[in-house]
């Protein structure tokens, strides 16, 4: 059957369409780009908060709505995407860290007690794998990390029984995440996801694979992308993983939609408390994607807002003066 695909193309910051575009001629499939400017960012990025119901804390969500939109507009009722292949397969740079976690010179064993070795073990074993938000909470780590790590007993070296744990708790959590809130933009489009990544012969497949085979040469992923070599271009293959981003230049200058709205009466912040955190927002992109999105949030929710209404607050308050 006759296929294209899409891709997300940023007018601000970094865009991978030049590399997808490659990709799209060497399998001789044509590509559509789907351009994001800030206006359009401003449009969507409202309405990304009333399908997903939350905050929408990362900007690649309104890129998601705007090529679901595009696909809808072309005709299209299914898309094929990737998610589930970093964490089936060893791709996200976080699991590769937690190898390093537990690796030990020859020279520390050598002169380390048996006595500091153990303590060194059990403090790992309550915390035995780094995940996307670092090292999870205290409950998570004496919960989740440690029970998946203790089943996997039997697996040797310990630095390749907590990756392959940490592959297994990506699919508990962060695939979790990303399949509901991917699921929810889609359909607010009326576009089926499909991932062949998470057919059931090819998850059991993967999650019986010893890390060499997904992590060598200090390359993630790598069974699948020795598979790619067969049918993609080297560069694109190996190039370096950058996720799905959205220049934070695209948010810079909402913070001011905090002043006098609903969040702070929630939060019953006093003046200062509110100029505190609007500096934080000024200053650091997921502070101010979680705070100006809670705002919306409650502004659509509570407030009865419109979201042709926030999407011009959001252009007011980009263009005003700094406060």
């Amino acid at each position: 059957p006759e296929m294209h695909g899409y891709v997300v193309d940023p007018k601000l910051g970094r865009s991978e369409a030049e590399s997808a575009e490659r990709t799209g001629r060497h399998i001789g499939v044509d590509l559509r780009r789907v351009p994001v400017d800030r206006d359009r960012f401003f449009e969507l990025w409202p309405r990304t908060v009333w399908h997903l119901e939350s905050d929408g804390w990362h900007a690649s969500v309104a890129g998601l709505l705007a090529l679901a939109e595009q696909c809808r507009a072309d005709g299209v009722k299914v898309l094929l995407t990737g998610e589930g292949s970093d964490e089936l397969f060893g791709g996200y740079k976080w699991q590769a860290s937690t190898i390093r976690l537990w690796q030990q010179s020859w020279l520390r064993r050598l002169f380390r007690s048996k006595a500091a070795q153990d303590r060194k073990y059990a403090r790992l074993r309550r915390a035995p794998f780094r995940n996307s938000v670092g090292r999870g909470s205290p409950s998570d780590r004496n919960i989740v990390q440690t029970k998946l790590f203790d089943r996997l007993d039997g697996v040797s070296p310990d630095g390749d029984r907590a990756f392959l744990a940490s592959c297994f708790y990506d699919l508990y959590s962060h695939l979790q995440d990303l399949l509901h809130r991917h699921d929810r933009l889609s359909m607010a489009a009326s576009v089926e996801l499909r991932v062949p990544f998470l057919e059931n012969r090819l998850i059991d497949f993967a999650m019986h694979l010893p890390r060499r085979h997904k992590y060598r040469n200090r390359t993630g992923k790598w069974l699948l992308k020795k598979v790619a070599e067969r049918y993609l271009p080297r560069e694109n293959i190996y190039a370096a993983k950058n996720g799905f981003e959205m220049s934070h230049a695209f948010s810079a200058g909402t913070q001011g939609l905090l002043h006098g709205g609903f969040l702070r009466d929630a939060m019953k912040w006093s003046a200062s408390e509110l100029d505190d955190l609007i500096d934080m927002a000024r200053a650091e992109e997921p502070s101010r994607l979680r705070l100006v999105g809670m705002e919306m949030l409650l502004r659509l929710y509570m407030g009865g807002e419109t979201t042709e209404k926030l999407t011009e607050a959001l252009h007011a308050e980009s263009a005003a003066p700094s406060r």
